[in-house]
């Protein structure tokens, strides 16, 4: 089903415009209209914003929110952005900073100054600058996991684990979620509010976005879009239930419309914020300076360009000579990717709620985009190749997915799947199971499904193996994740492993 709504400023017809008026951004926004027509169908939604700093060329949304209800994308529905979000505390940071709050400036052991960071690093040598700018170069696994997968870590448990599962890395920018995982617990441990409550109060309300937050719970279920993985003609497409609050984390935790969007972009082009949001110039400047070399002039990244240096949350990038500020965001089922231009004036931001291949239709529609803008020689050319392109890399994408299912399986540690227990044999591994981490038990229980494993909101199905091995399913478009038990000398179960995190069976569960 294909359900399109188009919004058109007065000054700009988007939708009707000819080509030829293709070097102007209300002509290249028609250009790109025309361009997402000849595809076949980028379900289950797809949405398109373009601006000016003064006007909203293209806001376009198609499809559907949900394949199990078929209720329509619409211009306001808040879709999942991922790490996008990492521009919005971008410019929190700028302001709380701007205000005294919170400096940029201060290091890690102004808050936490017993903090006992991997190696030989010292915490204070490194600043929140630093932090959100992916320069402080120690990794904490749990920390992401728990905070984009299962829960909310409270922030004085932080130190704690930074100290048992912190590793130091090489030196240097290294883009993670980790930096603004410990940005956002610092920012609650110096003001007792916490990262949400700070970003609706400081960035959403005063900029009067309506569909944007960074709880779920702010909206209905049938509300928000769903994330969506295709499996295939014969299984359709499989639904992802919208990230729960506990998922939703400072590095990766909003939701916005694409009509929020084209706020959030013209207040990056116009540099400030609305007459009496507090979001002054400098704020703005602060978040879009260029604080890190990332390295990566040779395009190796997600919008395959040439990108030098990071600021506040934005990637700062080469487009045929003009500065190009572009951050993306990717999670289970759902694809996102947004830019401005200073340079050419224009801000473009692309949305969709599937994996299917639409992280890179995503990034070729902002470049597709830019390239009609400045009538690029191979402009036609590539619109050309990229419709036909995305039907066969939908197909090499399930094929791969299909081929490291099969490789996985065909593993000779399954010994070929042949183990086929009972109830009872099942019942043997429920518990609850414990690393030591505060609030962040597993609980195995036998359900309907099977034996399923829950720690807070992440929930593996647990499908045997062989005996004490089973392949812990979270979505059906990755490969499981092995899950391994140990038995005592008695053979009764005593811990279990995933990830290389050891969990101890601590005990029984309620029935």
């Amino acid at each position: 089903m294909r359900i399109r709504s188009c919004l058109l400023s007065a000054a700009a017809l988007v939708c009707v415009l000819p080509a030829a008026q293709a070097e102007t951004p209300q002509g290249a926004a028609a250009e790109l209209s025309a361009w997402l027509d000849r595809f076949d169908g980028i379900d289950p939604g797809y949405g398109v914003v373009v601006v000016t700093a003064d006007d909203v060329l293209l806001n376009r949304t198609d499809g559907i929110r949900h394949t199990a209800t078929g209720a329509p994308f619409t211009p306001e529905t808040p879709i999942y952005i991922a790490s996008q979000t990492k521009a919005y505390m971008g410019l929190l940071a700028a302001r709380l900073d701007a205000e005294g709050i919170l400096s940029l400036d201060s290091t890690i052991a102004d808050y936490w100054p017993d903090l006992d960071l991997p190696g030989d690093l010292d915490a204070a040598d490194w600043t929140l600058r630093d932090l959100i700018t992916h320069q402080v170069p120690f990794e904490a696994g749990i920390i992401t996991f728990l905070e984009a997968y299962a829960m909310r870590v409270d922030p004085a448990a932080y130190p704690g684990l930074i100290t048992a599962y912190g590793e130091e890395r090489e030196a240097g920018f290294d883009y993670s979620n980790l930096g603004y995982n410990v940005y956002g617990a610092i920012l609650e441990t110096a003001t007792g509010r916490t990262w949400q409550d700070w970003l609706a109060e400081d960035i959403f309300q005063p900029m009067g976005l309506e569909n944007t937050s960074a709880r779920t719970s702010d909206f209905s279920l049938d509300t928000l879009s769903w994330n969506h993985i295709w499996t295939g003609e014969e299984g359709g497409w499989a639904d992802i239930p919208p990230k729960t609050d506990g998922m939703m984390q400072s590095a990766g935790g909003m939701v916005t419309s694409t009509t929020d969007m084209a706020h959030w972009l013209q207040l990056q082009l116009r540099g400030e914020g609305p007459a009496g949001s507090g979001l002054t110039a400098d704020m703005v400047t602060t978040a879009q300076t260029s604080y890190a070399e990332t390295h990566e002039e040779n395009g190796r990244n997600a919008i395959e360009l040439p990108c030098s240096g990071y600021a506040l949350g934005w990637n700062v990038c080469d487009f045929e000579g003009h500065t190009l500020y572009v951050h993306g965001g990717g999670y289970t089922g759902a694809r996102t990717m947004m830019a401005f231009s200073p340079d050419l004036g224009v801000g473009v931001a692309s949305f969709s709620n599937s994996d299917n291949m639409t992280g890179w239709l995503t990034s070729r529609t902002v470049i597709m985009y830019l390239q009609f803008l400045i009538e690029h020689e191979d402009a036609q050319r590539w619109s050309d190749v990229r419709v036909e392109q995305y039907g066969p890399r939908i197909d090499w994408l399930l094929n791969r997915r299909s081929t490291a299912l099969a490789e996985f399986r065909a593993d000779a540690d399954w010994e070929g799947w042949t183990w086929q227990p009972d109830a009872a044999e099942l019942a043997e591994y429920e518990g609850v199971y414990s690393a030591g981490l505060p609030d962040a038990d597993f609980v195995l229980r036998l359900e309907e499904e099977g034996l399923v494993a829950r720690l807070q909101d992440y929930r593996l199905v647990l499908e045997p193996g062989r005996r004490d091995l089973f392949a812990g399913w979270n979505n059906p478009g990755a490969v499981p994740d092995p899950v391994e038990f140990e038995r005592n000398d008695a053979d009764r179960i005593e811990a279990l492993t995933l990830d290389g995190i050891r969990f101890a069976r601590m005990g029984d569960v309620e029935h």
